[in-house]
């Protein structure tokens, strides 16, 4: 589970004969991951071939960033940025992997770049020069931190956090708790290189306009929240999935025509829709929509004759579970994206847009497709305040009575791991003869934005399961443990401390709590207002009702559940005080902070690390399991005092 393969950043040539994508494994023996370029015959008439190295790979906190590369005009060569050697420069690298050159060797990173469609030149985009950013970490570091609204003081202050290839010291920029190196706010800079001599000049106005500009969070057309964007490049204009509450808008806007969109009127273009392309060069979107079972379906929108027709799919996530935006890739005649499902790991797949008849390939992770192996089984029901629920089951082989159940809940996105987060070896935890349930989150009526009503929500489809299964003769109820990462793992807190169906629980995130608050309040930060509009809570003082409902340290006489937390250094920090309560009351809790970690744990030791004790602990307090491997001494022994005490 923890080397399986991913892949993304899938790119068709211009002929439309190969695709490209990227691969990531990780490797737990190094503690790293193995990123590669491969190319594929379109048709799949020959097996993948890999072509180049893909360097180190960025990960904004902690999630891999995918980026599909550019094709030369003549579809000989793949273009991408890379990190190496602790620097981003554009490559490029001929589909035969004969040939890898670094096409720039600027002092600075390059953020974004744009082929001409001569091939003739390059124009790219760079910040701060990578001394410039050094120079400034080390001159702060000399004179004291400033602690204003740049900083967060969950993290460490000098060169904490890999941004670019390097440990780096990173500060807040933009929405919520993005964040960058200390010079990341600098205006860019554009170059533009002729390929031929390898001279570099300032970019013009024209090459600059070209470059890709990312949707930036909080972007709005009209009344409405941009969700994805998709330029055409041409007449056609470009392409947007608007929000508003919980419907959607497929529209296309024109070029010349005042701003007045076009938009899609069958009911299809009004579900959650996940992904949107153009239809190669014909006037015409493909688009993905999610359901309530977190399952993906392919369309066709026909834009002069406002026809939508369905192209496949239903089935599995069409993102390979891991990357929303840029895991298809679209011809006129067909879409190349990487697929996986509940039981099917990642395989990048052709769907012919005409019959939805499938090819694969590349499937790197065939041998995981056992057929004597455990499997989920799609499962739904309704709880008495009429919500529907949808999830995925998996029951132990052998069940001749009621057996342990593990629950979590957020998104059952793809191939089933770890749930959302990764942390939960679901698969193994069946093995070891615990029933394992993944829950799919269900909106309130008006969307995601009252987060209380969302717990309230997730308490209800959580019970209502359990009476279910234990009525069936499934489940024990007297035994049922829970866990999950970020919203998944408030959820998880909100029912500890709400009722006693919970026996464990484990989650690996940062929960509310005062320290939450207040390092986060600083004049200029977005954390109060986000917790007024979203979580309705004031400061302590101005809203302590609200406190008592919300933040578990000041509700740790409810929860009876032993807890374990395996948190990311940057957030440890704001549960030590709840882990300290429960401790001085004698309650079972233990609290691991992994080095150099954000919001999404991706260092493959550590990952292995979080699988292997979250096993052990729901197998040690549902099925009274110990281990017996002698490693593992220390760690039975402290729980096994936890238990004692708890019983005394």
């Amino acid at each position: 589970m923890v080397e399986l393969t991913d892949l993304s950043s899938v790119a068709v040539s211009p002929d439309g004969l190969y695709v490209a994508f990227r691969t990531e494994t990780p490797s737990i023996e190094r503690n790293t991951h193995d990123l590669a370029w491969y190319v594929v015959p379109a048709d799949g008439r020959h097996p993948a071939r890999r072509i180049a190295d893909a360097g180190e790979g960025d990960r904004p906190d902690g999630t891999q960033f995918s980026e599909p590369p550019q094709w030369t005009a003549d579809s000989s060569a793949i273009v991408y940025r890379a990190i190496v050697d602790g620097e981003i420069q554009v490559w490029r690298t001929t589909i035969d992997g004969v040939r890898s050159e670094k096409l720039t060797a600027d002092p600075a990173n390059v953020r974004y770049f744009l082929l001409s469609r001569d091939n003739r030149t390059l124009t790219y985009a760079v910040g701060a020069t990578r001394s410039e950013i050094e120079r400034a970490e080390e001159a702060e570091y000399d004179a004291g931190v400033l602690i204003d609204d740049k900083v967060d003081p969950l993290r460490q202050l000098y060169r904490g956090t890999r941004i670019e290839g390097r440990l780096a010291t990173d500060r807040l920029h933009g929405f919520w708790f993005a964040h960058g190196g200390v010079l990341a706010g600098q205006p860019l800079t554009y170059r533009s290189i002729d390929l031929a001599s390898g001279r570099v000049r300032d970019a013009t106005t024209a090459e600059t306009d070209g470059l890709p500009k990312p949707v930036q969070p909080l972007e709005r057309l009209g009344n409405r929240s941009i969700i994805f964007k998709a330029e055409s490049g041409d007449h056609r204009g470009d392409a947007f999935v608007l929000g508003k509450g919980n419907e959607m808008f497929l529209s296309v806007r024109r070029p010349g025509r005042g701003g007045a969109l076009i938009g899609c009127d069958d009911p299809l273009c009004r579900q959650r829709i996940s992904r949107v392309a153009w239809q190669g060069d014909a006037d015409g979107l493909f688009f993905v929509t999610t359901d309530i079972a977190a399952e993906q379906t392919l369309h066709l929108w026909s834009i002069d004759t406002g026809k939508v027709r369905r192209v496949g799919g239903g089935i599995g996530r069409w993102n390979g579970g891991r990357d929303e935006r840029k895991s298809c890739s679209v011809t006129l005649r067909a879409a190349f994206c990487v697929v996986a499902s509940a039981d099917a790991p990642p395989r990048l797949v052709r769907i012919d847009l005409a019959t939805g008849a499938l090819t694969t390939l590349a499937a790197p992770n065939s041998a995981l497709e056992r057929p004597d192996s455990l499997k989920f089984a799609v499962f739904d029901w309704t709880a008495p305040g009429g919500q529907r629920f949808t999830g995925k089951l998996m029951l132990p082989s052998r069940q001749a009575a009621p057996v342990p159940l593990f629950v979590t809940y957020y998104v059952c996105d793809g191939y089933l791991r770890g749930g959302t987060g990764d942390e939960f070896p679901l698969r193994q935890l069946a093995e070891a003869g615990i029933a394992a349930l993944c829950i799919n989150r269900v909106p309130t009526a008006a969307g995601l934005g009252d987060q209380v009503e969302q717990y309230r929500i997730a308490e209800a489809g959580v019970a209502s399961v359990i009476d279910l299964l234990a009525r069936r003769g499934i489940v024990d109820p007297a035994h049922v443990g829970m866990g999950g990462v970020s919203f998944g793992g408030e959820v998880t807190m909100w029912i500890a401390t709400r009722t006693s169906r919970l026996a464990a629980l484990s989650i690996g995130n940062t929960v509310l709590s005062d320290v939450y608050y207040w390092f986060g309040a600083m004049a200029g930060r977005q954390v109060p207002r986000m917790l007024r509009d979203v979580w309705g809570i004031g400061t302590p003082e101005e809203s302590p009702d609200r406190w008592k409902l919300l933040a578990p340290e000041l509700m740790t006489d409810a929860i009876t559940a032993p807890l374990l937390m395996q948190l990311p250094e940057h957030e440890y920090r704001t549960n030590v005080k709840l882990a300290a309560r429960l401790s001085q009351a004698g309650k079972p809790v233990e609290l691991r902070a992994f080095p150099y970690e954000t919001h999404v744990k991706f260092q493959p030791r550590h990952k292995l690390a979080i699988y292997e004790r979250n096993l052990d602990w729901f197998r040690f307090w549902l099925q009274g399991y110990v281990d017996p491997d002698p490693d593992k001494a220390d760690q039975y022994r402290r729980w096994t005092a936890m238990k004692e005490m708890r019983s005394g």
